[in-house]
């Protein structure tokens, strides 16, 4: 599913279909979203591995390549060892700081990467529903927030109503991002 359609679908979770009449715009939709994906990346991140060439007599490697870096996990260098040979490490900003010096050859670099939901999409289809989870019942708690002093057509009880609607779907959010974040432990 692209941006586009989870726009769409988190919409229609919302009943806020009648395009003349929107209570959310795209925009704090699409922010909601956003969130939701961070939050989804944190508990099940992509894994990546990139071979970057080190410079003879340095430790420093630049990984300012890794788009989207959220962790770096591991540095092996230098490769071909057996076992392998995994270098302590330091990042700060987009460098990372080996123990051993480089020699011209190349170090592989584990990381994880954020999901990205666009054009296209890197979350699986089976977890697309925590992501709408997460954007509805963080939109839902927004509106709840807002109607406090408003007067609306719904009455005193729509605060009451958005916030228990807004707290149960980020309740079920939370439980899911738990059960994904078990399923990608390394046991």
């Amino acid at each position: 599913m692209n941006l586009t359609a989870m726009v769409a679908r988190v919409r229609a979770d919302l009943k806020d279909t009648d395009s003349q009449n929107y209570i959310w715009t795209d925009a704090e939709i699409q922010g909601a979203i956003g969130r939701a994906v961070m939050e989804y990346s944190i508990h099940a991140p992509i894994e990546q591995q990139t071979d970057i060439v080190t410079t003879d007599g340095n430790t420093e490697l630049d990984i300012s390549s890794l788009s989207g870096l959220l962790q770096v996990a591991s540095v092996e260098f230098p490769l071909g060892s057996s076992p392998k040979y995994m270098q302590h490490f330091e990042r700060y900003a987009s460098h990372l700081y080996m123990e051993d010096e480089g020699d011209g050859s190349k170090a592989r670099v584990r990381w994880l990467k954020i999901h990205t939901l666009g054009e296209s999409s890197t979350i699986p289809a089976e977890h697309e529903e925590i992501i709408v989870l997460g954007a509805t019942g963080y939109l839902a708690m927004s509106v709840s927030a807002y109607t406090v002093d408003k007067a609306t057509i719904a009455g005193s009880q729509a605060t009451t109503n958005y916030k228990a609607w807004g707290m149960e779907r980020l309740q079920r959010y939370d439980k899911k991002l738990k059960q994904v974040a078990r399923d990608n432990r390394i046991t």
